[in-house]
């Protein structure tokens, strides 16, 4: 995702001139394209986040369109005061992109994880925010809002899901898979292989959404009420509770369960791979379907 997301940006770069890129000492040699293109467009400007964000700012009332691209702990929870001032506040039009969500670094340990990230930016006014799944995603939220008056976030992955091998095209809270025994919502990659959980024949309706800002209750309730599914409900993602929990809680109607599988509150003190610490939290895909069978099972 992160990798196609440089070459996706680059190409936009070379394409429209009101585009600026903006850098927390990272993606530096991956956008060495853009910096040759136009140095005057593309800048690295080290571990100054909170800068960065104000920059940002004053590029986008000049008419630009910056894309602030760092690592997630430092560009939200070490810059949220920039964030919510000179971005939500002024209601630009830019673009936060962040890396190493969750525990993406996770031989780095505390210090560059962030499982909260889509909570503290969907907290301020104007901000929309995504959690993209592949990199068909990424491109698809990028395109919708580059023209869009308002901030931006974006939160990248380095591993994907696949779901573009079920469906080349499909829309928000997309209907992968129907059970009348309740739904689940997954949210970007927090499962990688869906095609298998699908093709796995739940009893359970699968959904898939990126939004997060907006998230389409109307939708979903259309979704549970046409097809006379149980309202056992849920929410499966990549991160701490992202709000979408507490959205679907106050506006669906007699809801017979809630249920969250998510990354808990907690520092995780492990080190080692992506996928060591998926299947500590018991997060990996094998660990997320059981989970699944067991809400489900009667």
């Amino acid at each position: 995702m992160r990798k196609n997301f440089y070459k996706y940006l680059t190409s936009l770069f070379k394409n429209d001139s009101r585009i600026v890129i903006l850098l927390g000492d990272i993606g530096v040699f991956s956008l060495k394209p853009a910096f040759d293109h136009d140095s005057s467009r593309a800048y690295n400007l080290g571990i100054m986040e909170q800068s960065m964000i104000g920059a940002a700012c004053g590029l986008s009332k000049s008419g630009l369109i910056p894309f602030v691209h760092s690592i997630a702990p430092f560009i939200t929870e070490r810059s949220y005061e920039q964030l919510k001032l000179n971005l939500g506040y002024e209601k630009v039009n830019s673009f936060i992109v962040s890396v190493g969500n969750s525990y993406d670094y996770a031989g780095l340990g505390c210090t560059h994880h962030c499982q909260n990230d889509l909570r503290i930016v969907s907290s301020i006014p104007n901000f929309k925010t995504y959690c993209p799944g592949n990199s068909n995603d990424v491109q698809e939220i990028i395109n919708k809002n580059l023209e869009t008056q308002c901030p931006k976030y974006i939160r990248l992955s380095e591993v994907e899901n696949n779901l573009t091998s079920l469906q080349a095209n499909y829309e928000d809270l997309a209907e992968l898979h129907y059970n009348q025994n309740g739904i689940c919502i997954i949210i970007g990659n927090a499962i990688k292989d869906i095609v298998s959980l699908v093709n796995s024949n739940p009893k359970y309706t699968i959904v898939y959404t990126y939004n997060i800002s907006d998230f389409d209750i109307k939708k979903l309730n259309s979704i549970i009420e046409r097809g006379g599914i149980s309202k056992k409900i849920t929410v499966v993602e990549p991160c701490s509770d992202s709000g979408i929990i507490s959205k679907i809680a106050t506006s669906i109607k007699n809801i017979e369960s809630i249920n969250s599988i998510s990354v808990p509150k907690m520092f995780i003190e492990k080190y080692g791979k992506k996928e060591n610490i998926d299947k500590y939290l018991e997060l990996d895909d094998n660990s997320i379907v059981e989970k699944l069978s067991k809400i489900y099972e009667h």
